[in-house]
């Protein structure tokens, strides 16, 4: 079960002029066996997950679902209509996150993925583009 957002995933976050400073995890590269023997800066290809630990180097943030949950609105306000995040399982395989009236299927919006985290990542690039949450 993926538990963070990529460092990918974060990159576009912050592309879309979202502040990512207050995320509950942090992926890091580490330096290599050589960089520490040798004292140069190369570092491990693949990042190792950590919670949070400002002004490290080669440090990017990793939102949790939680992080992600908290920052979505809990409803969007069209002209005309209310719309309520909802979260919900579709024959037990996928995930659906999603703004809509009622537990019926008139959803505003909405999206899916095997994992809910993803899902939710999807609906939080939609609210930033459409300017339900603000940027910078």
């Amino acid at each position: 079960m993926k538990q963070v957002l990529s460092v990918e995933q974060m990159k576009h976050l912050q592309e879309l002029g979202f502040d990512t400073g207050n995320a509950s995890m942090h992926w890091q590269y580490l330096p290599t066996a050589d960089a520490i023997i040798n004292g140069t800066d190369e570092i491990e290809e693949e990042p190792c997950l950590f919670v949070s630990q400002p002004n490290m180097k080669h440090e990017y943030p990793a939102y949790t679902l939680q992080d992600i949950l908290d920052k979505l609105p809990k409803e969007i306000k069209t002209s005309t209509d209310t719309y309520w995040l909802g979260i919900s399982i579709y024959d037990c395989k996928e995930w659906y996150v999603c703004y809509s009236m009622s537990d019926e299927f008139d959803y505003y919006e909405e999206f899916k993925s095997r994992q809910l985290i993803d899902a939710a990542y999807e609906m939080l690039c939609w609210c930033i583009e459409k300017g339900y949450i603000k940027t910078n």
